[in-house]
């Protein structure tokens, strides 16, 4: 499972967990990006600068798949940036998923062990497990259900458990909106049989459209205009504007997720994913509301 770009997103969106899970103590604000080295054409997966200049630079790489190549890399990266910005102090941080992923390659290893800690090396899965302890409600701790729950059945019926414990949290909107992308895109990983939609449905409780108040209303509205005409139509009318409410929800969807393809937020892999379902329903939901309209012409005729 690719996993280096949702966590990149996560700790983005909100840099002050990276910085306890890695135990250090910051004295001011940081900024995170990705940065590209020129030298060599690598890429960080991040690089948090302090406001105060005084503070170190941190190198950071997140590690979902075995790569033995890891702490080289990170060194290497550590020392171009150095290179081209001779004022600031650089520090690294790998962060692994799982401690099994780490090579622990010498010397750089030993980087991590030294008093002044110049390379930060975190296991996430400790990390996460540990907060639970304390912190069960923790929104950390929620979003990474979907990548590390084992068990399908605890992750089908608690997602909405932990959702509503991010959507809750106290975190800022854009941090809260990251943290729910990727519980979202985790889970459609993790139940590949299942859409989008479904998806929703999983972790909101969302209730058919029938359900609904809006639908309810848009119903009692056709069953008023169509008095004159009968009630049979006036619901047929109701039922009509439910169907295009839903039409409209679905196609807001497939554009919001073009957006997103084009924003570099989802790949074309998981844009198909997302958009197919909806398109498929989308054509049903066009199907009846053509032959409702038909029905209803018949009617108006007669």
């Amino acid at each position: 499972m690719k996993t280096d770009k949702e966590i990149y997103k996560i700790f983005t969106a909100y840099p002050k967990y990276l910085f306890n899970c890695a135990n250090i103590k910051n004295r001011t604000s940081y900024s995170i990006e990705s940065v590209t080295l020129k030298e060599f054409e690598l890429r960080t997966d991040g690089v948090l600068t302090p406001k105060n200049p005084k503070e170190p630079t941190y190198i950071m790489e997140f590690q979902g798949q075995k790569d033995k190549n890891i702490y080289h890399r990170t060194i290497m990266e550590m020392a171009l940036f150095a290179m081209t910005h001779s004022n600031c102090k650089v520090r690294g941080i790998i962060i692994f998923l799982d401690k099994n992923l780490d090579p622990k390659t010498d010397p750089w290893y030993s980087l991590s062990k030294t008093r002044n800690k110049y390379l930060r090396i975190v296991y996430l899965k400790d990390y996460i497990k540990e907060l639970e302890k304390h912190t069960p409600k923790h929104p950390l701790v929620a979003v990474f259900k979907p990548l590390l729950e084992n068990d399908l059945e605890t992750l089908k019926s608690q997602s909405k458990t932990w959702y509503q414990q991010i959507k809750k949290s106290r975190l800022p909107k854009t941090a809260k909106e990251n943290f729910e992308k990727a519980f979202i895109n985790w889970l459609l990983v993790r139940f590949p049989d299942v859409n989008y939609e479904e998806v929703l449905k999983m972790i909101e409780n969302l209730p058919k459209l029938e359900e609904t108040l809006a639908y309810k209303q848009l119903v009692g509205i056709g069953e008023k205009r169509g008095e004159k005409r009968g009630e049979k139509r006036g619901i047929k009318l109701g039922f009509q504007n439910g169907l295009n409410e839903k039409r409209a929800f679905m196609l807001k969807e497939i554009k919001r997720f073009e957006k997103m393809n084009k924003k570099g937020e989802i790949d074309d892999f998981l844009f198909k994913k997302l958009s197919a379902p909806i398109q498929k329903d989308l054509k049903k939901v066009n199907d009846q509301i053509k032959e409702m309209l038909k029905d209803l012409s018949k009617e108006k005729n007669s």
